[in-house]
């Protein structure tokens, strides 16, 4: 796992230097074209609307709603977790932007669904709903360990993720390799995440058991006594 975390950690070094120089990279029109070869007026709709979930406000509305609904079921440190993927899955993406600068898709090349101010690469949607939903993929896939629909919410993930790559990729906001950026910075992060979620896992088990040890001990040492 670690290789393979250290392999992507280069991909996206390697990705951020080059489009720090370059408008696209190859493959990006060809593949944008495709996807955007069967448009409509109702996949532009549903497009925009998928589009508009992982837009701010509305997208810290979302996680936010995720994190409380954590701490209300009780998952404490779940709810501590996952605010940190999404927090810090939009830091490092904005940090990325803001060093790489490679501009967004201009019309004269593909299709624009409108006009957007920031810079494109990485996908910002993609990196935060990567971090974000794969962390609660990864919690739902521990809860429904030992049972045949534990995939079930790992299969929900990718399914958003692709979805929304389509959407980026369909209104013309991003080009592939924006999303695929964005799929490499969320993946990463949720990768620490979820070290972090078992690491704390374990020190609150410890915690918990330490009241129990104390309690045995007092309770064998008074036995011991003739």
């Amino acid at each position: 796992m670690i290789f393979v975390f250290l392999l992507g950690l280069v991909l996206l070094a390697i990705m951020s230097f080059e489009a720090h120089s370059l408008a696209y990279f190859q493959g990006d029109i060809a593949i944008s074209h495709v996807v955007q070869a069967s448009s409509s007026d109702w996949l532009d709709r549903a497009v925009d609307a998928v589009s508009w979930v992982g837009y701010p406000p509305q997208s810290n509305v979302l996680f936010g709603v995720i994190v409380v609904t954590l701490f209300a079921c009780g998952a404490r440190w779940a709810a501590a977790t996952e605010a940190l993927a999404a927090l810090g899955s939009g830091g490092l993406y904005l940090l990325l932007e803001h060093f790489v600068g490679q501009p967004r898709p201009p019309a004269d090349l593909v299709r624009v669904m409108g006009p957007i101010q920031m810079t494109g690469f990485p996908s910002g949607h993609l990196a935060t709903f990567t971090a974000v939903f794969g962390f609660l993929g990864y919690l739902g896939y521990r809860r429904l360990s030992g049972t045949a629909y534990r995939w079930l919410p790992v299969v929900g993930v990718v399914v958003l993720v692709l979805v929304m790559s389509f959407a980026r990729i369909y209104s013309g906001h991003h080009w592939p390799s924006d999303v695929v950026a964005g799929c490499l910075v969320g993946g990463l992060w949720l990768a620490v995440v979820i070290w972090l979620y078992r690491w704390g896992e374990a020190r609150l088990a410890q915690r918990s058991q330490q009241p129990t040890l104390r309690w045995a001990q007092r309770q064998s040492g008074r036995t011991s006594v003739p």
